[in-house]
């Protein structure tokens, strides 16, 4: 039987076009319901498996960010092979840390916008060093930052696990349209075509990987690269310092603004407990190890004095706070956490 719905009443027809509708309605908002049911199990799924990538703060007028590149896994036996073993894992346990798997180095990455000019100083370790690190640009434009705004990258040495996210996954620039500032002493060891590190701790295999890695990064920017002299202000606010011995060139660098003081350190030192509390313990990876240990206590003699903040690239994020001299050790203090970067 074929219905006739020109032979129903206006009165009829209206009804049964409302009814129509409200059915087509009730429909689509179930399909919604049960996408958005979806979205939100996912997004909860997410948000259970990972916690804050990005810490807004202020250096006087200039708003500064810490991003996690994500962290490194260590063996404290690779890490400080002089040291007794029985010595580290009391350390590790008077801190309440772990002390039968490898120990957790951060990654953390400072980005700076002046103003004038957007500054990322290092870029985290790229795929240099497996999954468990290389997410600074993803982490960046999650903030709301695009890596093609970045207009200075300041370079603190020459390791992998500080400007292997110079490069991406597809062999291009990061960061194509910043001009990349290192120190003059750091580009001309990495580059020497007979660079060798007789003094590093580090087996041979080790060696020759941190060797190549360094010379086909910096290989692939060197049309972009900018030296500077130690002491000299790079950009207005921001000056390099020489703090030699991890890498024959290492620079930390030194942001100010108003009356606000920071120091990106790179890798002066690198953890607590494991370098403040033992300080004269001999790490893999310093070139020299002397001169590194002589820039080490000066430095933290000088800023526990002055108590000036720190950004340290390898300490729990957000890697900032104040070193304080105990006898004949130092103890790392947080900075307290900001809601308000203000």
């Amino acid at each position: 039987m074929i219905f006739a719905f020109d032979k129903i009443s206006k009165k009829w027809r209206f009804l049964l076009l409302v009814i129509c509708t409200m059915l087509l309605l009730i429909i689509g908002a179930a399909f919604k319901l049960s996408n958005s049911s979806q979205v939100i199990a996912q997004t909860q799924a997410t948000n259970t498996q990972t916690n804050a990538a990005v810490y807004h703060f202020k250096i006087g007028k200039f708003n500064a960010m810490t991003v996690s590149d994500g962290n490194l896994k260590i063996a404290p036996s690779f890490f400080l092979p002089n040291a007794d073993p029985a010595e580290v894992e009391n350390s590790l346990y008077e801190s309440f840390l772990p002390t039968n798997s490898d120990y957790l180095f951060y990654v953390n990455v400072l980005y700076i916008d002046t103003g004038e000019h957007k500054v990322l100083i290092d870029s985290g370790a790229g795929t240099a060093f497996g999954d468990t690190a290389g997410f600074l640009a993803q982490n960046l434009q999650a903030a709301g930052i695009d890596p093609k705004s970045i207009d200075t990258v300041l370079i603190t040495h020459a390791h992998g696990d500080h400007i292997g996210g110079l490069i991406s996954a597809n062999g291009n620039l990061t960061y194509p349209n910043a001009e990349y500032y290192i120190s003059q002493a750091e580009w001309d060891f990495w580059t020497d075509p007979q660079v060798s590190l007789p003094n590093s701790l580090v087996d041979d295999k080790t060696k020759q990987s941190v060797i190549q890695g360094a010379q086909q990064t910096l290989n692939l920017i060197k049309n972009k690269i900018k030296f500077f002299e130690f002491g000299s202000e790079i950009i207005p606010g921001i000056i390099a310092t020489e703090t030699s011995g991890h890498t024959p060139g290492h620079t930390s660098y030194s942001i100010a603004s108003e009356q606000n003081k920071l120091i990106a350190t790179g890798d002066i030192f690198y953890s607590d407990p494991l370098n403040l509390e033992h300080p004269d313990w001999e790490v893999a990876f310093d070139t020299d190890f002397e001169q590194g240990l002589a820039t080490r206590t000066n430095f933290l003699n000088e800023v526990s004095e002055s108590r000036v903040e720190l950004l340290v690239p390898h300490m729990p994020f957000p890697g900032l706070g104040h070193v304080s001299a105990e006898a004949d050790r130092y103890a790392w203090t947080p900075s307290w956490w900001k809601f308000d970067p203000a």
